[in-house]
C-alpha cells in the first residue's frame, strides 16, 4: 500500500544509509591503531550489527501509526507479511519489540563505561566472555517482554479491529479485519478489550520509562566522576572516556527524541480523543527508521580519531576516482 512519498521512501532511505554507515563504523573501530578500544569494540560491534537488522526489519516489516478516537494502532502495510496470519501477527509485535532492544544495547554501553571508571579491573576480567553474554541476555529479555506484550495484550482482536474499521477504511482504503494490527482501546469497549489495551500499554511503558531513567542515572554518575578531582586517570585516557561518553550521550537523546517521545506522544494521545493527523503519525514511523543510521555518526563524530579517518577515507576515495580519470583520459 502506498501512503504517500516520504513515509514510503525515507524508511528505506534511512535503511540504506544503515548499511553504507555502520560497516564502515566496523572497518574504523577496528582498524584503529591510536585509541586503543579494547573489548568495547567489540559491543560497538554488536550494536553496529543490531543497527543493521534494525534497518532490515524496517524495510521486510513496514508499519504504519494511525490514531482513532479512543485507539492507538500499528499495521503492517506492505511488503510479505502484509496478509493477515497469526504468524505474521507475530512478527508485527517481534519488530515492536526492536524499540525496546534499542534501550537495552544502550544500558549496556551506559554499564561498561560506569565500569570503566569505578572499576576497570573488574571488567577487564570478566566482559569478554561474561559481559557480552549478558549484554544479548538483556537484549533478549527486553525483546520477548516486548513481544509479549504486543502480541497478547495489545494484538489486535475482531473487536479492536471493528473499532478501527471505518477509519482505516476512509483513510488507507483498507479493511482492518484482513491487517495484523496492534491496537490500544481506551474506551468505548468491552471491559476485556479495555482491560487487555490498558496491561498491555501500561507493561511497555513501564519499561520504555525505566530504560530512560536508568541511563540517565547512570549518565549523570559517570559525569560527576569524570568531573571529580580525585579520579585517576591519565590525561589522554580520561579524554577519551569525555569524548565517548558526550557520544553516548548523543546515542541515548537519538533514540529518546525518534523513538521514545513519539511512542508516547502516539501511545497516550486517545486517551483524550485528540487525531493529530496523518502527517504526524507518519513522521513517528520516518523517524524510528531513522536511528540505526544517525547512531553510529555520533561516535564518529565527537571522536576526534575516528572523525578524522572518515576525511581520510573520503579523501583517499576522491584521490582514487580523480587518478583514475585522468588515466582514462590520457589513453
Amino acid at each position: 500500500m502506498y501512503t504517500n512519498w516520504a513515509h514510503f521512501y525515507i524508511p528505506k532511505f534511512n535503511g540504506l544509509c544503515s548499511f553504507l554507515v555502520n560497516p564502515l563504523f566496523i572497518f574504523i573501530i577496528f582498524n584503529d591503531k591510536k585509541l586503543q578500544l579494547g573489548n568495547y569494540r567489540y559491543l560497538l560491534l554488536y550494536f553496529a550489527i543490531f543497527n543493521m537488522t534494525c534497518s532490515t526489519c524496517d524495510i521486510l516489516v513496514p508499519m504504519c501509526v494511525h490514531d482513532h478516537r479512543y485507539a492507538f494502532s500499528v499495521f503492517i502495510f506492505d511488503g510479505i507479511f502484509v496478509k493477515y496470519s497469526e504468524i505474521n501477527q507475530f512478527v508485527l509485535a517481534f519488530r515492536c519489540s526492536f524499540i525496546s532492544a534499542t534501550y537495552a544495547i544502550l544500558h549496556a554501553h551506559f554499564a561498561y563505561r560506569f565500569l570503566v571508571i569505578f572499576n576497570n579491573k573488574f571488567l577487564r576480567k570478566y566482559f569478554l566472555p561474561y559481559g557480552m553474554i549478558l549484554t544479548v541476555v538483556w537484549c533478549i529479555f527486553h525483546m520477548v517482554y516486548w513481544t509479549v506484550a504486543c502480541y497478547s495484550f495489545i494484538g489486535a482482536d475482531r473487536e479492536r479491529k471493528l473499532y478501527m474499521r471505518d477509519s482505516i477504511r476512509e483513510v488507507y482504503g483498507l479493511d482492518s479485519l484482513d491487517l495484523n494490527m496492534i491496537v490500544t482501546l481506551y474506551r468505548d469497549g468491552s471491559y476485556d478489550a479495555v482491560q487487555k489495551s490498558l496491561i498491555g500499554i501500561v507493561s511497555i511503558t513501564f519499561l520504555s520509562v525505566d530504560s530512560v531513567l536508568l541511563y540517565f542515572i547512570l549518565g549523570l554518575l559517570i559525569i560527576r566522576k569524570l568531573n571529580a578531582n580525585g579520579l585517576i586517570m591519565s590525561k589522554k585516557t580520561k579524554k577519551l572516556q569525555t569524548q565517548l561518553m558526550k557520544a553516548l550521550v548523543v546515542q541515548s537523546v537519538i533514540p529518546t527524541v525518534v523513538s521514545f517521545a513519539p511512542c508516547i506522544c502516539s501511545w497516550y494521545q486517545p486517551v483524550f480523543g485528540i487525531e493529530l493527523g496523518r502527517g504526524v503519525y507518519h513522521a513517528a514511523t520516518i523517524a524510528v527508521s531513522a536511528f540505526p543510521f544517525f547512531d553510529p555518526l555520533a561516535i564518529l563524530f565527537f571522536v576526534p580519531t575516528f572523525r578524522q579517518r572518515i576525511q581520510e577515507q573520503i579523501k583517499g576515495i576522491v584521490t582514487f576516482n580523480s587518478s583514475r580519470t585522468t588515466s582514462d583520459n590520457n589513453t
